[in-house]
């Protein structure tokens, strides 16, 4: 098989300790190690593979070749390769080198494998601690995916540290498995991140509050409904109408009401899970709104909430050439609902 440079030529050599360079394999592996420096990974498979017919057991052998394998951009070999580093001395610690390559790209690879098939020498927390202070984005983003590996509680105060990453991207991962982490305690640190200067970090952070909701409590969200920032405001309300929690009512309606309002498709999904009778005139209005989007998903609502006082509305609205296509459409499936038997 042929192997090509994860990044060729090499800018800087690979670092490699042996353990005792006086032993056959070691000396076996220092010339591996040398090929491995020069780029030359072929000749370096060659030359451990050499080396295996002899040393079949060989751990400075295996450990080169999982510097090969991470150069080759195979983080799944070499797993794999450490896994079998472990078995065959178990106090050994395969990626002690790797994670501190002068390579970017080798020590984020080597985050990636360690995620793969975490020892547990050294704690898996302590490695992804270290991987999040690097200096190179590359890595902590990958350590922030890697934290899939720990328990909840591990987890959750290095993803709140990585909200405050100079790296958007570390900030955006940190923010989305914030939200599949179904731990409460993380929402007063996403709705923070509603203010972030970029607009995927905002947005992980609004999907995350959301996803939270199944978890939490309504009390959990009801502070940021006080807060003096509207888009604050209105994801705690969508998150409490997700909790049939009528609290947040007034925000929802004062956003389907605004015409500049970005979450009015939303707020009308989340307005008719309450059981309020100022929602219905609230929906009503929705369907003159300017966006095509936002009348379509109101006339819908009417339709399931059974609003048969809307049928001349829904009629007129099917009728109108001057109306866009799919709204007409929209307005001629809420009439089929209404004319449904409740319950289908």
């Amino acid at each position: 098989m042929r192997l090509a440079l994860l990044a060729a030529p090499l800018a800087l050599p690979i670092v490699i300790s042996l353990s005792s360079c006086s032993k056959p394999d070691s000396r076996l592996a220092q010339r591996a190690h040398r090929l491995l420096d020069e780029g030359k990974l072929q000749q370096a498979q060659d030359s451990i593979q050499d080396g295996f017919r002899q040393f079949p057991e060989s751990i400075a052998l295996r450990q080169e070749r999982l510097h090969l394998n991470l150069l080759a951009g195979q983080p799944e070999l070499a797993a794999a390769e450490a896994r079998q580093i472990l078995q065959t001395d178990s106090s050994a610690q395969p990626y002690r080198l790797p994670l501190r390559n002068p390579s970017p790209a080798i020590r984020s690879l080597a985050v990636r494998a360690f995620a793969l098939d975490p020892p547990s020498r050294p704690s898996p927390l302590s490695i992804l601690k270290t991987a999040l202070r690097d200096s190179d984005p590359t890595v902590r983003r990958e350590a922030i995916e890697a934290t899939r590996i720990l328990s909840p509680a591990q987890a959750s105060p290095l993803l709140r540290q990585a909200t405050q990453d100079s790296d958007w991207l570390t900030r955006a991962s940190a923010a989305r498995l914030l939200g599949g982490r179904a731990d409460p305690s993380a929402i007063p640190t996403l709705f923070s991140m509603l203010q972030d200067k970029d607009s995927y970090v905002r947005r992980f952070a609004r999907r995350s509050l959301l996803e939270l909701s199944t978890s939490a409590k309504p009390d959990a969200y009801l502070p940021s409904l006080q807060s003096q920032d509207r888009t604050t405001q209105v994801v705690a309300a969508l998150a409490l109408a997700r909790l049939n929690d009528g609290r947040g009512l007034d925000t929802l309606l004062a956003e389907i009401g605004n015409p500049l309002g970005i979450e009015r498709i939303e707020c009308v999904k989340s307005a008719v899970r309450i059981q309020d009778p100022r929602v219905l005139p609230a929906v009503r209005s929705a369907t003159a709104d300017s966006d095509a989007q936002v009348r379509m998903v109101a006339l819908i609502a009417l339709g399931l909430l059974k609003d048969k006082e809307s049928a001349p509305l829904m009629r007129k609205i099917g009728g109108d050439r001057s109306t866009p296509q799919e709204v007409r459409l929209a307005a001629g499936k809420a009439l089929e609902l209404l004319s449904q038997p409740s319950g289908k």
